[in-house]
């Protein structure tokens, strides 16, 4: 969580970015040509803001610089520091282009672009939110007091929340350059566990950022491709239950913290399993990786198996595995399952048609 007395806030500019036109390659940029000042109690809002966006740990990601050319956002953010207002107000028209390039599709919404710099615990810190809007709006044909309202409203309204916010800070680190000396971050509002990356022209076109280092998503993807790894090539229901537990008590029980692909792989699979498993999933999941369950607590919690189509049964994990078995109608003992039925070691039976005639 950030600590919101330590924060300097040095300058505020605000563009306007425009989502892309038919006949256009990308969105275009409409600049401020001015500062934007937000009165005293409203810029502790947008802190506040800016600070709860940074606790939400399931939407907020640490990530690595890719690209640090000049003419990228890593690049300008760095050039920001200690420079004039002439010059931040440059750099910062820099980067709303940035943002209105990565604009290559028109599903992507137009919005309103803030650019802060400032200090964070005396480290010079760069910040850029965008709350993206789906009406018509132009900058230069609202008076000053619609564009307060309607900042505010995008901005500081407790009924909105922050769409993307981008973040890059001085901070010494044991890595490559220019990790080594800064590090980014990236809050993303529309992130949710069932997605298995962040918006890819936010952090990636826009920020020159990568998420392949972030643990957070790595354990979340490979949980969810090894899953689906087993569901499309194990046949046996009692060989994937048992799969699919070995990758739960992984994720649960390893001590270490570390988890390992293959290693896992060389344990648990047969040789022709193995062999897919390194075209379908190992070339994905080369080395190592620190587990960080953020993403996955709750699938570890809840069992679920499914059934036909659409249809699962959910509950606790050890509850599911303890309890529920699937039989395929076509393979059925019927006196094995009669006898069950009378020691009482099965409770109740659920049929379920396919649909077949």
């Amino acid at each position: 969580m950030m600590n919101l007395n330590q924060v300097d806030v040095n300058r505020i500019i605000i563009h306007r970015v425009h989502k892309k036109r038919e006949e256009d390659d990308h969105g275009f940029a409409e600049y401020s040509e001015e500062l934007f000042d937000f009165g005293v109690l409203e810029l502790e809002t947008l802190k506040d803001r800016i600070a709860t966006a940074f606790g939400k740990s399931k939407r907020f990601f640490k990530l690595e610089i890719a690209r640090s050319e000049d003419d990228s956002f890593f690049g300008n953010a760095t050039r920001m520091k200690n420079c004039s207002v002439n010059d931040f107000i440059l750099y910062s028209k820099n980067i709303a282009d940035l943002l209105s390039q990565s604009h290559d599709r028109r599903t992507i919404p137009s919005g309103l672009l803030l650019v802060m710099d400032g200090l964070y615990n005396n480290a010079h810190f760069v910040l850029i939110i965008k709350a993206e809007l789906q009406e018509a709006f132009t900058i230069k044909e609202v008076d000053n007091h619609k564009l307060i309202e309607l900042v505010n409203d995008l901005f500081l309204s407790p009924a909105k929340d922050f769409y993307k916010i981008g973040y890059l800070i001085e901070d010494s680190n044991d890595a490559i350059q220019p990790n080594d000396l800064y590090s980014c971050y990236m809050y993303d509002d529309n992130f949710s566990s069932g997605k298995r990356d962040l918006a890819e022209y936010f952090y990636s076109n826009f920020l020159g950022f990568t998420t392949n280092k972030n643990d957070k998503l790595i354990t979340k993807n490979f949980h969810d491709d090894m899953f689906s790894f087993i569901e499309s090539n194990v046949q046996s229901h009692e060989d994937k239950k048992g799969l699919k537990n070995a990758v739960n008590a992984l994720y649960r029980e390893n001590t270490t913290g570390v988890i390992n692909p293959q290693e896992f792989a060389d344990q648990h699979l047969s040789d022709e399993l193995l062999r897919l498993f390194g075209t379908e999933i190992g070339s994905n999941y080369p080395s190592s990786f620190n587990k960080d369950l953020s993403l996955v607590d709750r699938r570890l919690r809840r069992g679920q198996i499914r059934l036909v189509r659409e249809l699962r049964i959910e509950g606790p994990a050890e509850a599911i595995e303890n309890n529920v078995s699937v039989v395929n109608g076509r393979n059925v003992d019927f006196e094995s399952l009669k006898l069950s039925i009378e020691n009482g070691s099965i409770e109740q039976i659920i049929t379920v048609r396919t649909g077949a005639e």
